[in-house]
């Protein structure tokens, strides 16, 4: 019988046109070619749709967004004094804060100072002037920063001696301890630098 080549024949001429054919859809072609009436072939199926992903190129690590120093606190600073330097009637002493933590933190604004009795009365307190005018320092551990507390051995309003003298006692700018340094000044007309 002569009807299994021409079904053959068949079957690859309708893949043929079905695989080339210029009308290209979504959907498989299902042809159906018959040999006989009684027999029905079905054509195979155009290959299934893969899906292929493309893969999202390996991102690179984020470069991370420095921490931003915090204020030194008590516990981070050191602080002392120098020996007190005199220049005709003012009185000057360098007071140091030394970073003696582990972290990189930060001094802003203006240390606070008061002259004080030896039972611990003020004598003259010096306000923090405002954080707005003064430096915003970084201290690296170990780093020092420093300001000068000056004060007169003369009363500019009378002119006369200053009759007094006190110690000082320092509050670093961003903390609440005051330190008690042994260092004595006059009490007329207490100035307290910025920390630089």
């Amino acid at each position: 019988m002569k009807t299994m080549p021409l079904l053959v024949s068949g079957v690859a001429a309708a893949v043929l046109l079905a695989g080339c054919g210029a009308d290209r859809s979504e959907t498989p072609t299902t042809v159906t070619v018959t040999a006989t009436p009684s027999t029905t072939t079905a054509a195979p199926q155009a290959p299934a749709t893969t899906t292929t992903t493309t893969p999202t190129p390996p991102t690179s690590p984020s470069e991370s967004t420095p921490a931003v120093p915090q204020a030194c606190g008590n516990d981070d600073l050191t602080v002392a004094a120098g020996p007190v330097a005199e220049a005709d009637t003012a009185r000057r002493v360098e007071v140091t804060f030394t970073n003696s933590s582990q972290r990189v933190c930060v001094l802003v604004g203006y240390p606070g100072a008061d002259l004080v009795t030896a039972a611990g009365g003020v004598l003259v307190h010096v306000a923090r002037r405002p954080q707005n005018s003064a430096p915003h320092l970084e201290l690296q551990p170990g780093e020092t920063a420093s300001a000068d507390v000056q004060s007169s051995a003369i009363d500019t309003e009378t002119g006369n001696g200053c009759g007094r003298t006190g110690t000082l006692v320092v509050t670093a700018p961003n903390t609440t301890e005051s330190h008690l340094l042994e260092v004595n000044l006059p009490i007329c007309d207490a100035t307290i630098s910025a920390v630089g």
